[in-house]
């Protein structure tokens, strides 16, 4: 993702789908790494969790591509931006996060058959730490909405 901050701040939409795709699947490499550090699984632990992690991961990926969507056409109307478009730009940021949130109660039951409560609410703050992070550089590069 910080890959699409760079572009979305560059406003380059030609090349933003393939780009941003590249940098999606490293950074999915790279939280499941971290994932795998903080936890610590144990053999039966990761017999249960991974596969679980990487349906989760794949739910979460389809909000991830309606927030990839939202910031390309933010970033090809900005200029020419109506009110109609800004308020459903809104209303589909608002979507995104409760989809994001359902998706984690919706798991929360499954991880909790195969993660002990320490290991389950630390996968769950490292979770919101990356996105966090991810969100932070989102804010920093795209540009507000412009003044009437």
């Amino acid at each position: 993702m910080v890959l699409l901050v760079v572009l979305a701040g560059r406003f380059a939409s030609s090349q933003i789908t393939n780009e941003i795709e590249l940098t999606r699947s490293v950074v999915q490499s790279q939280r499941q790494a971290i994932v795998e550090a903080a936890l610590n699984l144990t053999e039966s632990e990761s017999a249960g969790f991974w596969p679980l992690y990487q349906s989760y991961r794949k739910d979460m990926a389809r909000l991830e591509d309606r927030s990839v969507e939202l910031i390309t056409e933010y970033a090809e109307s900005y200029d020419i931006l109506t009110e109609e478009q800004a308020e459903s730009m809104l209303q589909e940021h608002l979507d995104i996060q409760q989809g994001e949130l359902k998706i984690r109660q919706k798991y929360l039951k499954p991880f909790r058959k195969v993660l002990p409560p320490m290991k389950l609410t630390r996968f769950y703050q490292v979770e919101n730490k990356m996105d966090v992070v991810i969100d932070y550089e989102l804010a920093l590069e795209i540009p507000l909405i412009p003044e009437d």
